[in-house]
């Protein structure tokens, strides 16, 4: 090859060759993945061991609706999926950090099971919603109860009504997933452009 001869290399492929590991997925997206696994896996986890155990050893007032068997296996299903998720993740990006292939593979894979996951929870709140009103309802009713009949002062406070509570209770559960599918959505759309270019 002439001297004179120089290969030129566009600048924004140089610099995402620069700051992307072998597997295609830029280094902050690994490192984030693998954090977010974790606290995933830990809040999810200890929410559910927490929630099987105040249900275990806390007796609910008297008066109290109980949820249903369908509202609490969905429930726990969810606890359960937050798990392996967290798991999911972990693995995923520990091997987007080492430059695998199946790294990448793995956390589109997971952001695409994830945001599928938070459509079913949003799906299944919503169909549960009046029986999880109803439950909180009749549960705050039942402490109102039990302090008029102490006479204590609590019980003059301002209660929530149902539609405040349902309201309440629809903002939580959209918030809910939109938060959690903003990582996803990060996921895909950071690989896609670094798998395109």
């Amino acid at each position: 090859m002439p001297d004179d001869v120089q290969l030129s290399i566009d600048p924004i492929y140089a610099a995402q060759l620069g700051s992307s590991p072998r597997g295609g997925v830029p280094p902050w997206v690994a490192v984030v993945s693998i954090v977010i696994g974790v606290l995933g896996l830990l809040c999810w986890g200890g929410i559910g061991v927490m929630s099987i155990a105040a249900n275990s050893l806390v007796a609910l007032p008297e008066g109290t609706l109980e949820p249903s068997a369908g509202a609490q296996m969905f429930e726990a299903a969810g606890y359960i999926a937050g798990v392996v998720l967290g798991i999911w993740l972990i693995v995923a990006g520990s091997g987007a950090a080492g430059g695998r292939a199946w790294g990448l593979m793995m956390l589109r894979g997971w952001a695409v099971i994830r945001i599928i996951m938070a459509i079913i929870m949003l799906i299944g709140a919503f169909y549960w919603l009046d029986e999880s009103v109803r439950s909180i309802d009749s549960a705050m009713q039942a402490q109102a109860d039990q302090a008029n009949a102490a006479g204590s002062e609590a019980a003059d406070m301002p209660s929530l009504t149902p539609s405040a509570l349902r309201v309440i209770a629809i903002g939580w559960v959209c918030l809910q997933a939109v938060v959690v599918s903003i990582w996803p959505l990060i996921v895909l759309i950071t690989t896609r452009r670094r798998g395109e270019a």
